[in-house]
């Protein structure tokens, strides 16, 4: 089969490197895929197997009438295909007009609560394109599906196979925190930085991965954005990963942290639902407080923690590439 993806990006952020996942899982089964981007806006930070065949359309500027231009030349210079993918309500609509034009099926893999991200008229826009018609809508956890209006399945996004296969450390250090920080406010970059800042966290050393935030405690360390091999590395240095998002469609990193016998601590009841067992494998939380409480049991109670810490990295092996991909052809085929 033949699988086309129309992106406005391919850049570092958490929707490419799953559908980066997919494009080279797809293509390690056999089948033909194409990605067609705009040139100034590949950035190849997630590795994408050579057998995918690359498009370059003209660059993307940051006005409304190179927005619309992109999408008219998404759908023109993507080639004839069984599939179109997309999981972005704007390119859903490169991929209609390549349905109407050249015939293919659409895949509307929701990857988020698309209204919730951006202002109005945008975030009307985003609810309308979920009534539209669409052959397949799948979405990464119960949460989106429920929000967006989708058929399903339920198709959760897999780990890099770099974090369930390298040999797990013997030991961490208890004192050893991640924090993950953006200045979008959807990311709760508040609750973070009332972390950072406060007394209360000082015998811990905070690293924050992400953007870096402005003025912070000598106990923090700005680590930035990793690649796979770096994030792996400081995950298994660390006993605790923190996310103060408001909400997630999925929130790949808390379980990236449970990989590696990092246990996170969660202020959202949305995505990570779909792997987070409030105190099995993890904790949700609501304030600083809360974080620091429970730090301090189980940095006081190395039993507990092993014994949460090995929950979490059990819970990690369900989210496999290759269970990704099979259940996503599977559902071609039903």
């Amino acid at each position: 089969m033949k699988f086309v993806f129309p992106l406005l990006s391919f850049k570092k952020h958490g929707g490419v490197r799953v559908l980066s996942t997919l494009m080279s899982g797809l293509t390690d089964e056999g089948h033909e895929v194409v990605l067609v981007v705009p040139i100034n806006q590949y950035d190849e930070f997630y590795p994408l197997t050579a057998r995918v065949t690359r498009i370059f359309i003209d660059p993307l500027n940051k006005n409304p009438h190179s927005l619309l231009t992109t999408i008219i030349e998404l759908a023109h210079n993507s080639p004839r295909s069984d599939y179109i993918v997309v999981s972005f309500f704007l390119t859903y609509y490169s991929a209609l007009l390549h349905k109407i034009t050249k015939k293919s099926q659409i895949i509307y893999y929701r990857q988020g609560v698309e209204q919730l991200f951006y202002p109005f008229p945008f975030s009307l826009l985003a609810e309308i394109t979920y009534l539209l018609p669409q052959d397949f809508s799948p979405a990464n956890s119960r949460w989106v599906l429920l929000h967006t209006r989708a058929k399903g399945p339920i198709i959760n996004p897999p780990l890099d196979k770099e974090f369930l296969n390298r040999p797990q450390k013997e030991t961490k250090d208890l004192k050893s925190v991640i924090i993950f920080y953006k200045k979008d406010q959807k990311k709760g970059p508040g609750r973070a930085l009332q972390i950072m800042k406060s007394p209360m966290f000082s015998k811990y050393t905070i690293n924050v991965i992400g953007e870096k935030p402005g003025e912070i405690g000598s106990n923090v360390k700005y680590a930035g954005f990793l690649s796979t091999s770096e994030l792996v590395a400081l995950y298994d240095q660390c006993a605790f990963a923190i996310l103060t998002s408001q909400f997630e469609g999925f929130g790949l990193p808390p379980l990236e942290a449970m990989a590696r016998g990092c246990i996170p601590l969660v202020y959202t009841k949305t995505g990570p639902l779909e792997y987070l067992q409030d105190g099995y494998n993890g904790f949700f939380v609501r304030t600083p407080e809360d974080v620091f409480q429970r730090m301090e049991e189980l940095r006081n109670d190395r039993e507990r923690f092993m014994d949460i810490s090995k929950k979490a990295v059990e819970t990690s092996k369900r989210f496999s590439p290759e269970l990704f991909v099979s259940t996503f052809l599977k559902m071609l085929h039903e």
